[in-house]
């Protein structure tokens, strides 16, 4: 708890240079190129257009999806905009420590503020991709609704749960280098695996059991409940208790090997 109490002191002690070091991220990020910060939302979107000709004139059509109230590719653009922003935590929150090494070298720079930097950067591309999924949405006669407000409840789980993966990822990236490597070897199968491209409900119910321990399918299925089914999160209570449960054992382990690690950090970069 106090390893917890220390960390949420941190970022709001520092929350102005956090922020800062946000958007500057960003802007590094696609230094020199002709389109620059375009680039973050032109490969996701180029990504959701191949993928629905690819599924709707391969293998999945819209009558597949149990209970949905609007076009396929509305259900399909909702879920991968969210799992795009977990998708580029899985990665770039575990080499949180390691991009910033010059900064946590620094003897009294408040190095747990850093996952969090990370996470408030690519959330601020996660709101320009969900304005962007929202006006498909209406584009395609999904009209806004009251079940759209239980959005900030998903992205608030979405960032808590990306902030407990950084501090524990990013840890291991710097004890273990090969670690890194393994996550990008095993990212394109944590996307077919966390149901972007299938409806969960229409699985069997042992296979539904099951994605009840991703906490990916869950955020990616609530996205989809608000958007595309009306269904509030308070009605699927077994989801979410699941869901809290994988989310607090994996804070408490962050916790842990942040308060244990965090001192050998510097030596080892």
């Amino acid at each position: 708890m106090r390893t917890l109490i220390k960390l949420i002191k941190e970022n709001i002690e520092h929350r102005d240079q956090m922020w800062q070091l946000a958007k500057t991220y960003q802007k590094t990020k696609y230094r020199g190129s002709d389109m620059g910060l375009a680039w973050a939302f032109v490969k996701p979107v180029m990504y959701i257009v191949v993928f629905y000709f690819a599924i709707s004139i391969g293998f999945k059509s819209a009558k597949g999806v149990e209970g949905l109230i609007c076009p396929y590719f509305v259900w399909l653009s909702i879920g991968m905009i969210a799992f795009f922003y977990m998708r580029d935590m899985i990665l770039n929150g575990a080499s949180c420590f390691r991009k910033y090494a010059a900064l946590v070298s620094r003897a009294k720079y408040p190095v747990g503020t850093l996952p969090t930097t990370v996470c408030v950067s690519y959330m601020l591309l996660h709101f320009g991709m969900l304005a962007i999924g929202i006006v498909v949405s209406l584009i395609f006669g999904n009209m806004p609704s009251i079940y759209w407000i239980q959005i900030p409840f998903y992205m608030a789980l979405m960032f808590i749960t990306s902030f407990f993966w950084s501090i524990g990822t990013g840890l291991i990236s710097v004890v273990y280098k090969d670690f890194y490597n393994f996550l990008q070897v095993i990212n394109q199968a944590i996307f077919w695996l966390s149901a972007i491209l299938f409806d969960v409900n229409g699985l069997t119910p042992g296979l539904q059991k099951a994605f009840l321990f991703n906490p990916i399918t869950y955020i990616v299925e609530g996205y989809r409940n608000a958007f595309c089914r009306h269904v509030w999160f308070f009605e699927e209570p077994v989801k979410l208790l699941c869901f809290l449960i994988i989310l607090a054992i994996m804070a408490l382990i962050a916790l842990m090997m942040y308060k244990k690690l965090i001192k050998r950090i510097p030596d080892v970069l």
